[in-house]
């Protein structure tokens, strides 16, 4: 069972790819969803604990017993994150258009490096930071003038599907 959490896990990750790292003002606080997420986590795990306390503390040592809990409550906060933007993604989304100057780029060094944008949308005014492709991150300059297209889903998280349209930014020098 623990199996299929994971490979489903995986395949979301394959399938969704998170747009945004900062949202519009007017939108919903992403850290509230991530605290309720986790607050779920640790409640999960203290009642894992109480509830299997005799069966663990009967088969191992005490220690053990207590860790083990949190370590499951670890892992599925892990694992769980791309079926919360899964169950964003498929509970519904509206068409988004970020349309603005590219103030400038960033990176994120790492196994798998990330990069983005701060674009000042046109439309509200708003500072945003947008994730894009490696190929679409050689080709923007600051300065130029960036129109983004994503998606907004029912949690208020941006993304795009990996495998609809390979670009999602169209770049104009100024």
């Amino acid at each position: 069972m623990l199996v299929a959490h994971f490979v489903g896990a995986l395949l979301s990750l394959i399938s969704i790819e998170p747009g945004c790292c900062l949202f519009v003002p007017e939108e919903p606080d992403h850290d509230r969803v991530w605290r309720w997420l986790l607050l779920f986590w640790l409640a999960l795990a203290a009642f894992s604990l109480v509830r299997h306390w005799p069966m663990w503390s009967w088969r191992s040592p005490a220690w053990m017993a207590l860790l083990a809990p949190w370590v499951l409550a670890f892992l599925l906060a892990a694992f769980s994150w791309p079926y919360v933007y899964a169950a964003n993604a498929l509970a519904g989304s509206d068409a988004v258009r970020f349309d603005g100057v590219a103030i400038d780029r960033w990176e994120e060094d790492g196994r798998s490096p990330t990069y983005g944008v701060y674009l000042r949308d046109a439309r509200s005014g708003a500072v945003v930071s947008l994730r894009i492709d490696r190929h679409e991150y050689a080709a923007l300059r600051t300065g130029d003038r960036a129109v983004c297209d994503y998606r907004r889903g029912r949690l208020g998280f941006y993304f795009r599907w990996r495998l609809g349209a390979p670009q999602a930014c169209r770049f104009e020098r100024s």
